[in-house]
């Protein structure tokens, strides 16, 4: 049961990025013109906080914040567009990128020594990816965290909130399978 909802939910989020893009595009650009303006007309009264406001209606509009949106809300709040790229990719629940799948790889000094690395590596290759980045048809992004807070069992990883324990390479095919 919990596969079969985990799937439905695949091909839905599969379904809203192929049909409703196009239909869409038109409306979400007049929404997020009307946020960016919004948001630009407000700019004086608050900080970072207002710019990590902007950046999460953007997400809820678009489903991620992707380039061309970061570059438009630097511009709207008179910052750096590396400022608002590190935002995005530091802040949780920002996405550069729409994705099924979020993999978490734990980097921490047990996780290393236990052969972090080599597993990190693994889902590099088997995904095509580096970390940081999200597959082309959109299904993960890998990503990686200092530490997992799950020492004893290192290597750790961690997809969706499910947490897999003393991870090693040749796992990680299986691993994967079960993310359709």
């Amino acid at each position: 049961m919990f596969l079969t909802c985990r799937f439905l939910i695949y091909l839905f989020r599969i379904f809203l990025r192929t049909f409703s893009e196009d239909a869409m595009k038109p409306f979400k650009q007049e929404q997020l013109q009307e946020l960016l303006t919004y948001y630009e007309s407000i700019r004086e009264s608050g900080g970072q906080e207002l710019l990590i406001a902007l950046l999460r209606e953007i997400q809820a509009l678009c489903g991620c914040v992707p380039p061309d949106a970061q570059a438009a809300a630097a511009t709207a709040m008179k910052t750096a567009p590396a400022a608002v790229a590190a935002l995005v990719k530091r802040l949780p629940g920002l996405n550069a990128a729409p994705y099924a799948h979020r993999i978490v790889v734990c980097t921490g000094p047990r996780c290393a020594a236990k052969g972090g690395a080599a597993v990190l590596k693994a889902f590099e290759e088997a995904l095509g990816v580096k970390a940081g980045q999200v597959t082309d048809d959109g299904r993960f992004l890998l990503d990686t965290q200092n530490c997992l807070k799950q020492c004893g069992s290192a290597p750790n990883t961690r997809i969706d909130g499910d947490l897999f324990k003393q991870v090693a390479p040749a796992l990680v095919p299986d691993i994967l399978a079960r993310y359709p």
